[in-house]
């Protein structure tokens, strides 16, 4: 499969296989986070969605750590599209990057 960034157990980037995709249909009026840090890097995503260390997007405000930045941006914005995708990578943490954003896969 299509080839992803993903954490190991020791905390390494290395790169794996896709094993999983999946889809899930949401509602009309659905909202995102839309998640900016300091460094740059953003990430429009579930408000359930979690981080690498558990946290739900959702739950992010301004001026908490994310994966070595600071969050200057948390907001809730309309959805326009009819699903959401997560994935899952081959390996032991099920995390990856999303936009340069460490990840705990929802599969």
């Amino acid at each position: 499969g299509m080839l992803v960034w993903t954490a190991d157990s020791d905390g390494r980037r290395v790169a794996a296989p896709v094993v999983e995709i999946g889809s899930t249909e949401v509602p009309s009026g659905h909202l995102m986070v839309h998640l900016r840090l300091a460094d740059g890097r953003e990430l429009l995503a579930s408000p359930g969605h979690r981080t690498a260390d558990g946290r739900p997007l959702g739950s992010l405000a301004a001026g908490e750590k994310v994966d070595g930045s600071i969050v200057t941006t948390s907001e809730l914005v309309p959805y326009a599209g009819e699903r959401t995708y997560d994935i899952l990578p081959a390996g032991a943490t099920g995390e990856y990057w999303a936009n340069g954003i460490l990840l705990s896969s929802t599969l």
